[in-house]
């Protein structure tokens, strides 16, 4: 009987000394701080209001075009480990999307670009999978939902367009500890937004409103703060 207590008290420790060397434990709150970059494939959908020209009525027209863009992202998340395998987070974004001065024609002719910037706001939650939980490395998966505001200016009209939208994440990411508290984020992952009613600042814009679907992958690495 006394070995077979002592036996159990050993593996008790055991786990113990073995869940206390996890990176990722229940109870643990970890900040990531990345810098990202992201390529995407767009669906923009124009559509101009009606209008009397000369006498006739020009009714709305809408145009759908079929493009690529890419974005530098900033993000900031903070998860709450609800056991060693499950964490549930929040995570706020900055995205400011590349602008190109002109493009070129099939044609061969250059036509200007009238887009000055385009950047979003993300708010988003998360849930996440931890894989390999080892001493100094945290392999997870996770899947997030929530919202983005973009807003899109132009540059000589001045117009603006804004609008809210949706936002869905799949990753995987993995965080390597220097020490109990700081380490080094990389990530993996693809990004879906819809935004399907982008509106002007100005009653006498020239488009009534944009659609814009976006679609891609992203990496990114960053700062881990496990506390």
């Amino acid at each position: 009987m006394k070995r077979i207590i002592f036996l159990l008290v050993t593996i008790f420790f055991i786990q113990s000394d073995t869940l206390q060397a996890q990176a990722f434990q229940k109870g643990n709150v970890n900040i990531d701080v990345g810098l990202g970059f992201g390529v995407y494939k767009t669906t923009t959908t124009f559509t101009t209001p009606e209008f009397v020209f000369f006498g006739i009525t020009i009714p709305p027209q809408t145009i759908t075009d079929e493009d690529g863009a890419a974005s530098t992202i900033i993000p900031i998340g903070v998860e709450y480990g609800i056991s060693n395998k499950f964490g549930l987070g929040v995570e706020l974004g900055f995205v400011n999307y590349f602008v190109e001065d002109s493009t070129e024609n099939d044609d061969g002719t250059v036509t200007l670009n009238q887009t000055k910037t385009v950047k979003s706001v993300d708010f988003m939650i998360y849930c996440n999978y931890h894989l390999l939980n080892s001493d100094k490395n945290d392999l997870f998966i996770g899947m997030g939902i929530g919202g983005s505001n973009v807003v899109w200016n132009f540059k000589d009209s001045g117009e603006e367009y804004s609008g809210g939208g949706s936002i869905f994440k799949l990753y995987i990411k993995d965080r390597i500890f220097f020490s109990d508290n700081i380490g080094i984020l990389f990530n993996l992952g693809y990004t879906g937004y819809i935004y399907n009613n982008m509106e002007a600042s100005n009653n006498n814009a020239f488009l009534e409103s944009l659609k814009w679907n976006v679609r891609g992958v992203n990496i990114g690495t960053g700062l881990a703060l496990k506390f």
